[in-house]
C-alpha cells in the first residue's frame, strides 16, 4: 500500500527516541526497496539485541554491586583492609576466620551407595550458619540427590553414617529431617 512506510515512520516518531533510532537503523540495514515485513523483522532484531545488551550490562552491574557490599562487610568485620594502589590484604582476624572455615567443615565427598528406596532430605538451617548450609547442599548434591527446593532434596542414595556423625559434630543435625519413602505414591518417576 502506497504510503505505508511513511505511516510507519510517523507512528514511530510519535514513540520513544530509542525506537526512532532503531527504526531508522532497521530501514538503512534492510536495504533499498525493502518491504515493511523485512524492515519490521530487522527492527525487532535490533530491539532484541539492545535488550540483551541492557540486561547483560545490568547483570554485570548487579554482580559488581553485590561484590562491593561483600567486600565492605569483610572490611567492617576486620577481615581485610584496603592497601592503597594494591587492592586488599588479609588481616590477622581474616586469616583466623579462613583457618576456622577451612578446618571446621569436613570434606564434601562421601561414599555413594545406591538403594531402591527414595530418600528425602529436608533442612531449615538458620542464616547465621549459612556456610554449614552451603556445605550440606554440596555434600548431598555430590551424593547424587536432586534439588526439589533449595532445602528439599530427593534421591536413591544411602546416607553414609560418617555424614550423620559429621552433621552431629557440626551441631546442625537438629535442623535436618531425613525420610525414607517405602511406598512410591507419586514419586514413581525416580
Amino acid at each position: 500500500m502506497k504510503g505505508s512506510i511513511m505511516l510507519k515512520i510517523l507512528e514511530f516518531l510519535e514513540g520513544r527516541a530509542i525506537d526512532q533510532v532503531d527504526f531508522f537503523h532497521a530501514v538503512l540495514a534492510s536495504g533499498y526497496g525493502a518491504g515493511m515485513s523485512k524492515i519490521d523483522y530487522k527492527f525487532h532484531q535490533i530491539q532484541k539485541d539492545r535488550e540483551r545488551k541492557e540486561f547483560l550490562t545490568w547483570d554485570v552491574r548487579e554482580k559488581k554491586r553485590k561484590l562491593k557490599l561483600f567486600i565492605a562487610k569483610m572490611k567492617r568485620d576486620g577481615l581485610i583492609a584496603e592497601v592503597e594502589g594494591r587492592g586488599y590484604k588479609l588481616l590477622p582476624k581474616g586469616k583466623t576466620k579462613m583457618k576456622i572455615l577451612q578446618n571446621k567443615l569436613p570434606g564434601r565427598d562421601y561414599k555413594k551407595e545406591k538403594q531402591d528406596q527414595v530418600i528425602i532430605i529436608s533442612f531449615d538451617i538458620p542464616e547465621k550458619l549459612r556456610h554449614k548450609r552451603n556445605w550440606l547442599r554440596e555434600v548431598i548434591k555430590n551424593l547424587g540427590f536432586k534439588m526439589i527446593h533449595q532445602s528439599v532434596w530427593i534421591g536413591k542414595t544411602k546416607i553414609p553414617k560418617e555424614l550423620i556423625n559429621d552433621l552431629d559434630d557440626l551441631k546442625i543435625l537438629e535442623y535436618i529431617e531425613i525420610f525414607e519413602v517405602t511406598k512410591g505414591g507419586t514419586l514413581r518417576k525416580l
